[in-house]
């Protein structure tokens, strides 16, 4: 069972667009919502548990590998169950509907539900992306690489024959995926700061004419650090080869764009033709997922043939969004940032001068001791470590890997105390690490 693009409904009543950010559309169901506020827990566990109960309808009606959404190679019903801590056994009815037990035992319904969860995830990530509710199109992919994939496609599908131009710092499957849809390769040069070269791009792209797709990177997609490219700097670089499709891998930075205390250039309105990012690492879920969204006037969004939704991505994702809504979202970033902001200040008190990059949520600073780095999962790089400030990272760990860094002993369980800044414990640090 394929995914079938949607007709919008009419425009409803919704509250007022926070300022500079676009009005929300409607949603295709409204219990399927995804809004400025949380929704009601137990309404999406309820919506959960039903989807459960028609997951194990589907698979005990299956007949082949191509039924979807059942599955002959794991039981997405009980892991979904598993993984959302759900109580599937029959209860009392819900408000409006039946109790999930008693779903109706419709084989098709699970592919509906899991198609409706997927519009309500895109329709939402078309509003934070400022694209045309009515005709961009999109859906939740399996990852950062699965939507680069898509958007390229999309790309070759609007211009056929065009090159694909890509970073020397981009997506390291970007190149891999372009020969697989029999597009050339044209490198392009990276910028001290990571972004691509405009004026190398100018010169590539003066020299081949028909067309160019570019890929444009966010955030330091690729390594968690890094500038942003310019979208417009871009597309003018790009237009001596004639029409432009530039799509945005946003990666984790896609949900965290819109509410970045500094203005972002990435999306639909701001001059990306497709655009993808994932939400697992923000969100904490256990499924990757991502979302990929190609704009009004291109090729639609097509998955690969035979391809079909995650039921537990979709599931999760949704149910993830909807515990938050538009806001919940935004307080969950800005937390974020404030970790970040807390990890920079104590670290730097430790003895590890520490700058943040990658929007401001990956702080770097001088590498510790291997056992350090080993206890904390520690990027590495050179003389360097990099922390992602994503959950669960919060204030707290960052205390204790601040009293790690100082004791050299295993943190303590629960600590939130803390480091007395310039205190004793920057005398166990060397120089070169004081000095980064």
């Amino acid at each position: 069972m394929a995914y079938l693009p949607f007709v919008a409904l009419p425009a409803q009543a919704l509250p007022a667009a926070p300022a500079g950010r676009a009005a929300f559309a409607a949603a295709p169901e409204p219990r399927g919502l995804i809004g400025f506020a949380a929704a009601d827990p137990d309404d999406t566990r309820w919506q959960l548990a039903a989807l459960v109960a028609a997951l194990r309808t589907a698979e005990r009606h299956a007949t082949d590998l191509d039924d979807f959404p059942a599955s002959h190679h794991g039981d997405y019903a009980e892991m979904l169950a598993t993984l959302a801590d759900l109580d599937t056994d029959p209860g009392p009815e819900g408000d409006g509907g039946p109790r999930p037990a008693d779903a109706a035992p419709d084989p098709a319904a699970a592919g509906a539900a899991v198609l409706a969860f997927e519009r309500a995830v895109v329709d939402f990530c078309t509003d934070l992306a400022l694209g045309d509710g009515r005709r961009t199109r999109g859906f939740v992919t399996a990852g950062g690489s699965e939507g680069l994939l898509v958007g390229l496609r999309a790309g070759r599908d609007a211009l056929p024959g065009a090159p694909l131009y890509v970073s020397a710092a981009a997506h390291h499957e970007a190149r891999g995926h372009a020969r697989r849809l029999g597009m050339d390769v044209i490198v392009v040069p990276a910028g001290t700061d990571g972004t691509t070269d405009a004026d190398a791009l100018r010169l590539l792209t003066a020299e081949r004419p028909g067309g160019a797709v570019v890929l444009a990177s966010i955030g330091g997609a690729s390594a968690g650090e890094g500038g942003d490219d310019d979208l417009a700097v871009i597309r003018a670089a790009a237009t001596p080869a004639g029409p432009v499709h530039i799509h945005v891998d946003a990666a984790h930075a896609g949900l965290l764009a819109p509410f970045a205390p500094h203005p972002v250039l990435w999306d639909l309105r701001d001059g990306a033709d497709s655009l993808s990012f994932t939400a697992h690492r923000l969100l904490g879920l256990p499924v990757p997922c991502g979302v990929v969204l190609v704009g009004a006037g291109r090729a639609r969004a097509a998955r690969g043939r035979g391809s079909t939704p995650n039921p537990l991505a979709v599931a999760l994702l949704w149910a993830a969004l909807r515990d938050r809504g538009y806001d919940g979202l935004r307080s969950l970033v800005h937390e974020c940032y404030d970790t970040a902001r807390y990890a920079a200040d104590h670290l730097t008190a430790a003895g590890y001068r520490a700058t943040r990059s990658g929007h401001g949520l990956t702080v770097r600073f001088p590498r510790p001791a291997p056992a350090v780095c080993t206890r904390w999962r520690l990027s590495t790089e050179g003389t360097h470590a990099r922390l992602s400030v994503l959950p669960p990272l919060t204030r707290a760990s960052v205390d204790a890997l601040c009293y790690d860094l100082c004791a050299g002993a295993a943190p303590p369980a629960a600590s939130s105390r803390r480091p007395a800044s310039g205190g004793g414990c920057t005398a166990a640090v060397s120089a070169a690490q004081r000095d980064g």
